[in-house]
């Protein structure tokens, strides 16, 4: 055996284990959820009107915690997402092996592509076409001008920002597939490209959990208000 060889074999008793990255993943990780949750914290504090009218745990939670109880459902539908991301990145991998595709970086760089754009596209797809279009034909079908003129912030949120939210999985998706294909094996060595994919699940998945908040607040003030 070389010495090179004799050097990269790891010493008796401390064999490599298969899942020894995962610690290495957690401080990435660690800093896109506290990312998102300060994005989302900011956006909350400049929209309180929109989450007093969606009243996130009515009967159950004083009107003035509201924004407090829609901040947490959206973070909690944040984690959700993200952890579907990495679950189903998982369940491709599995289900691809089963068929027969050989192991490999490639395997698990397709997987988690696959994964991000259904965590993206999939539900803002399915938001619209659930309450998009009914919305048309609910009562109060302008609420746009009443907004502004009595909620401006919640106005801000639901027609304003909300169309930026839509898109911004565009670029977020480049990043990451871009950061994901184009760096040959660099994610698994740079800790900067690793926090920098994980950003962008965070933000696709913020993304998502707060166009299904916009939608259930437009729906709640023509059905409501």
């Amino acid at each position: 055996m070389s010495p090179v060889e004799t050097a990269a074999r790891p010493a008796p008793g401390r064999e490599a284990r298969p899942g020894g990255v995962l610690p290495g993943l957690v401080l990435p990780a660690l800093v896109a959820v506290v990312a998102a949750g300060a994005v989302l914290w900011w956006i909350v504090s400049q929209s309180e009107s929109a989450w007093r009218l969606l009243a996130v745990g009515r009967e159950l939670v004083p009107p003035e915690y509201y924004p407090l109880s829609g901040f947490v459902i959206v973070f909690a539908t944040t984690l959700g997402q993200a952890a579907g991301w990495a679950g189903s990145s998982a369940l491709l991998h599995y289900v691809a092996t089963l068929a027969g595709v050989p192991r490999g970086p490639g395997l698990w760089k397709l997987s988690m592509s696959v994964a991000y754009v259904g965590l993206g596209g999939l539900p803002l797809l399915t938001y619209h076409v659930l309450f998009g279009a009914p919305l048309l034909g609910l009562p109060n079908p302008a609420p746009e001008a009443w907004l502004a003129a009595r909620y401006p912030d919640a106005h801000w949120l639901l027609y304003r920002a909300h169309p930026v939210l839509d898109a911004s999985v565009i670029p977020l998706a480049a990043v990451f597939l871009g950061g994901l294909w184009l760096t040959g094996t660099l994610p698994r060595r740079s800790r900067l490209l690793q926090t920098v994919l994980a950003l962008t699940v965070a933000g696709a998945s913020l993304a998502v959990a707060l166009s299904l908040a916009v939608h259930s607040t437009l729906v709640h003030v023509r059905l409501v208000d």
